[in-house]
């Protein structure tokens, strides 16, 4: 009988413990904490991917960079890529939305100075096409508007970032290509409403 009783008792325990409640409060706050920075080392480069907050309001510039670092054993390197070596491909949770990011693709070269990091600002760029449905469509709109401003709407961002280029060797001759990816995420909230408070 004491044995049949610990086994009611677990499951029990562990019924409770997967019907939690998993909506997120009305401030948006995630229980668990948000990676809101990563870095990934691979051979003689170092990639970041930084969020200086891990919640903004929707009236705060959004402050997301990305920095490749070359670490090798030489004074400096040069690489090849498009028109950045840094991809910012993003997803809004909330809304379930991808939001695209594109770029020219010219060969551009670029010298890596040994500790001495190259970095590049986050701005979202987002497009749609004709296929889209009208709300994703007046969702980009209204995100190019307050990209301009340097902010975001409300939301659940999560910014899959990448650098790809290829290094070249002193004869400028192109070595294997390399992609260093890292994910980072981050919220941006209505502006607390003093009377709220009250």
């Amino acid at each position: 009988m004491g044995k049949f009783m610990v086994v009611i008792f677990t499951i029990v325990f562990l019924l409770a413990g997967c019907s939690r409640d998993e909506k997120s409060n009305e401030h948006n706050v995630k229980e668990s904490p948000i990676r809101s920075n990563a870095k990934v080392a691979e051979g003689d480069f170092v990639y970041r991917l930084v969020s200086e907050k891990s919640v903004y309001t929707e009236s705060e510039k959004v402050e997301v960079y990305a920095e490749l670092e070359y670490v090798g054993d030489e004074p400096e390197i040069k690489i090849a890529h498009a028109d950045s070596p840094f991809y910012f491909p993003m997803k809004e949770k909330t809304r379930n939305y991808d939001i695209r990011y594109g770029m020219k693709e010219p060969l551009r070269v670029t010298v890596l100075k040994k500790g001495l990091p190259l970095r590049e600002r986050f701005t979202p760029h987002g497009g749609y096409s004709s296929e889209d449905q009208k709300e994703y469509v007046d969702y980009i709109k209204a995100l190019w508007e307050a990209s301009n401003k340097g902010t975001l709407l409300q939301g659940d961002y999560q910014v899959a970032g990448s650098a790809m280029f290829n290094p070249l060797n002193e004869s400028m001759v192109s070595q294997e290509s390399l992609r260093l990816n890292a994910e980072i995420e981050f919220l941006v909230e209505k502006p607390e409403n003093k009377n709220d408070k009250k």
